[in-house]
């Protein structure tokens, strides 16, 4: 189906095509990060040409701003638009390129992939992020090389003497205290068990097929399974430090779930030179 959406693209000159004459779309992203995954899987899927300009966690900051869209990635910039959240950018792909399609049909399927969209990146995301980088922090070529993959050289020697450092700061940053990991366990857990109240006899999340709420989910849990069709680095991929965050995906059937729905439905990259 969706080899069909590029071709019949190509012919009637779809803002798709590369041979289209508007520019393609721009995406600032971070290549770690889940919420950024959201955002390059529904370009991906839609098979939308597009460029990226990956930054370093720390610096993206500073980007969003001059962009004007927060302080935050990802960020999309189409046809004059820029938009700062994976939601909105993946609403907007959907009303520019319906097909193949992320939300359901029907009013009230549509309604629950939204909500459970919006359950999943306000009660997971964050969560299983705090989880995953403090699983991370006592290794610091683990940590480093999930979250930095492009540094070589002087910056990455600089980066790792600084390590320290750098630690104290994501501690601070992120709210590492026993409360706060407490929390986000419980957080985590309670989004599992909604995830195995919610998916059906299809193994979607909604109705029988893919929608943008497994899409969700799937980006969301991309940091602790480390699917193969991730399309950046995963050092931690199978690491005795992430083997308790598995174990409770596994325990409520999330683990092959994300690799099953990675390995179905997560394309290969759209991204072109720009």
């Amino acid at each position: 189906m969706v080899n069909d959406v590029v071709e019949r693209g190509k012919r009637a000159g779809d803002p798709r095509s590369p041979e289209g004459n508007e520019p393609p779309p721009v995406l600032w992203h971070l290549k770690v990060s889940h919420y950024n995954e959201k955002a390059r899987w529904a370009l991906d899927y839609k098979r939308v040409p597009h460029i990226r300009h990956a930054a370093t966690p720390g610096r993206h900051a500073k980007i969003a701003r001059r962009l004007g869209a927060g302080t935050t990635f990802p960020v999309l910039e189409i046809d004059g638009q820029v938009l700062g959240d994976s939601t909105l950018i993946i609403r907007e792909l959907e009303r520019r390129y319906p097909e193949p399609p992320l939300y359901p049909e029907g009013a009230d399927e549509r309604r629950r992939a939204l909500e459970l969209e919006d359950f999943f990146d306000e009660e997971l995301g964050p969560y299983l992020r705090l989880l995953v980088i403090q699983h991370m922090l006592p290794d610091p070529s683990l940590l480093l090389g999930a979250f930095t993959p492009d540094l070589a050289g002087p910056r990455r020697w600089v980066t790792r003497a600084m390590y320290p450092l750098i630690r104290r700061g994501i501690v601070s940053d992120f709210g590492m205290d026993p409360a706060g990991v407490e929390r986000a366990w419980e957080k985590c857990r309670g989004a599992c068990a909604c995830f195995d109240a919610e998916r059906g006899q299809s193994g979607y999340l909604v109705g029988d097929r893919f929608t943008v709420a497994d899409l969700t989910l799937a980006a969301l849990l991309s940091p602790a399974v480390a699917p193969e069709q991730f399309p950046y680095p995963q050092p931690q991929r199978g690491h005795a430090r992430l083997d308790d965050l598995r174990a409770m995906l596994d325990d409520r059937g999330a683990l092959e779930w994300t690799r099953w729905i990675y390995a179905q439905h997560r394309p290969r990259s759209m991204a072109v030179a720009g």
